[in-house]
């Protein structure tokens, strides 16, 4: 009789643990710390009538609360139902600083996530954040802008916002097309690469940001290589940028997607050609990645030297630079060949008096770090 009460009351005890557990994550600790009391109270209050029922035929009635403490059964009893009680509070304090964890991560990595964004958009701390600052203060609103290595559009969505600001409606847009004066000189922005996914991505990304009128207008993606820039059709206006990212389409799916990357002569040949297209003020911007392709960015900071020393004072002028380039390892004067022979182009089929002022922006201690390299023609 005594091991049935005592069963039915840890039972009673049990369930109510249970059901104590699977409501305690709304429970704060103060409800829990009133669970635990009220738990043991019914457990003393159950033991009590089992004390009063089971034992006092053979204890005396004066020794009853020797036996409530003394006895193994009943203490076994209290034991159990603190030792449950407590169980429900250590699993409350679990689930609640669980649901507060993620909380506070949560909070963490989105300040971070913020922090990343203001760090990577600073033009003091990444050249890509440079490069657009330099975009933006170049362009003017009736430029052609190519984007020669298009790649996955974030370069080209950036330039959109840039050349077609969102006061162009569709008033406008009747405007322009009404208009043949200004039609000649409408913005136009022109993305090109070689690779069928580059360019799938890159229209993804304009047609979701930017009004059908403003694509289907103003908008041309190219599906070829960049090397022959001059053959690319684009409208009347004047060019006003044209920039690269070299290396390779990132986010490839395929084992071998980096072996499609651009090359020193196809490169060359393009810049070399889109210096020809400039007006005056006019921004030619490149990325090179020693990384991946050192000698391809020795040559593309060679050219932008040499443009800026077509206007020379020195003895032997921009001849005389050609000659101070150095032969590399193993390049048997392959890097001052293929200079020469794009600086002797521009010379010839460029203005007379061309002047360019070049930069090379680089992060000091990183050698293999991506390399911004600018020059603008200002005469």
């Amino acid at each position: 009789m005594t091991s049935n009460d005592n069963s039915d009351g840890d039972s009673t005890i049990s369930n109510k643990g249970r059901q104590s557990a699977s409501t305690s994550s709304t429970w704060d600790n103060k409800s829990l710390v009133g669970l635990l009391e009220k738990t043991t109270s019914r457990a003393m209050s159950t033991l009590s009538s089992t004390i009063n029922t089971d034992f006092t035929k053979d204890f005396d009635t004066t020794k009853d609360s020797d036996v409530t403490t003394k006895d193994p059964t009943v203490q076994n009893v209290m034991d159990a139902a603190i030792i449950r009680s407590s169980s429900i509070l250590d699993k409350d304090n679990d689930v609640n600083s669980n649901d507060i964890e993620p909380r506070e991560q949560q909070s963490k990595h989105k300040k971070q996530h913020q922090d990343k964004r203001t760090y990577l958009g600073n033009p003091s701390v990444t050249p890509t954040a440079l490069a657009h600052s330099l975009w933006r203060s170049t362009i003017l609103p009736s430029d052609t802008v190519i984007d020669a290595t298009c790649g996955n559009g974030k370069d080209c969505l950036a330039l959109s916002r840039m050349l077609f600001p969102d006061s162009i409606n569709a008033d406008t847009e009747e405007d322009i097309a009404d208009d043949d004066d200004t039609k000649a000189s409408k913005p136009q922005l022109i993305g090109i690469d070689i690779q069928p996914r580059a360019i799938q991505n890159t229209r993804q990304s304009l047609l979701s940001s930017l009004s059908s009128d403003i694509y289907y207008n103003h908008i041309s993606i190219l599906e070829q290589s960049h090397e022959h820039l001059m053959d690319v059709p684009r409208d009347k206006s004047s060019v006003g940028l044209v920039c690269y990212n070299l290396g390779y389409l990132p986010g490839g799916v395929t084992d071998n997607y980096k072996e499609c990357q651009t090359q020193t002569e196809t490169t060359l040949n393009s810049i070399t050609e889109a210096s020809l297209l400039l007006r005056v003020g006019g921004l030619l911007s490149i990325m090179t990645y020693p990384g991946s392709n050192l000698e391809e960015s020795i040559v593309v900071e060679h050219f932008i030297e040499g443009l800026a020393m077509l206007t020379t004072r020195g003895q032997d002028g921009w001849r005389g630079y050609l000659e101070s380039i150095p032969n590399y390892n193993d390049d048997n004067g392959r890097v001052r060949m293929l200079v020469t022979h794009a600086l002797e182009r521009v010379v010839a089929e460029g203005m007379k008096k061309q002047t360019w002022r070049s930069f090379s922006h680089k992060p000091l201690g990183r050698p293999l770090s991506p390399v911004l390299v600018t020059v603008m023609r200002i005469k």
